[in-house]
């Protein structure tokens, strides 16, 4: 009895010395969707829809989430309300969207859509995916990367994006940044 409450007092001292572990991100996030991602994004100099230009820079200090989507594809038309929501719910904060399209009549045929769809995030164009390549592959639409304030990509999902289950630990990065 002496011993168990020996090795009692041992782990309690030695564990409750130390803060407690954060889990790895997005650890919580289901597989099924996952993405291979390269460590950061490659070098972004897009012209935007708005006549300005999305380089590397503007990544910078923030959460962003870049989805590779398109006009036509059905999945897109069903995730963009909820990003084009929490946009304008944290538009205070460090987070920003980036539409990346993929539609080859380029910002004519966007243009309309954002308008539709209140797509107040910038929007660049990618027609032949060379910028998808330089995340890994954009084999599919839509595709979503979670990219850390100095570039890194830490996730990226294939398919229709899980916002509730990536939120908790974009919420954790956004909240990091305001507090450093």
């Amino acid at each position: 009895m002496i011993r168990f409450r020996a090795l009692l007092v041992a782990v309690v001292i030695v564990t409750g010395c130390n803060e407690p572990a954060q889990t790895e991100l997005f650890a919580d996030v289901p597989e099924l969707g996952r993405v291979p991602t390269p460590e950061s994004i490659p070098v972004i100099d897009h012209e935007r829809m708005d006549g300005g230009r999305l380089t590397n820079t503007d990544f910078e200090g923030k959460v962003s989430i870049v989805n590779f989507w398109a006009t036509w594809c059905g999945p897109c038309i069903v995730e963009i309300p909820e990003f084009v929501a929490l946009q304008e719910e944290w538009k205070d904060r460090p987070l920003q969207f980036v539409g990346v399209s993929l539609d080859e009549e380029g910002f004519d045929a966007v243009r309309p859509f954002a308008e539709d769809f209140m797509m107040q995030y910038p929007q660049i164009l990618d027609p032949k995916a060379a910028l998808g390549e330089g995340f890994g592959g954009v084999y599919a639409l839509p595709v979503t990367f979670v990219v850390g304030p100095e570039g890194q990509i830490l996730a990226g999902h294939a398919g229709l994006f899980p916002l509730k289950d990536y939120l908790p630990d974009i919420e954790r990065l956004v909240e990091d940044i305001e507090n450093s």
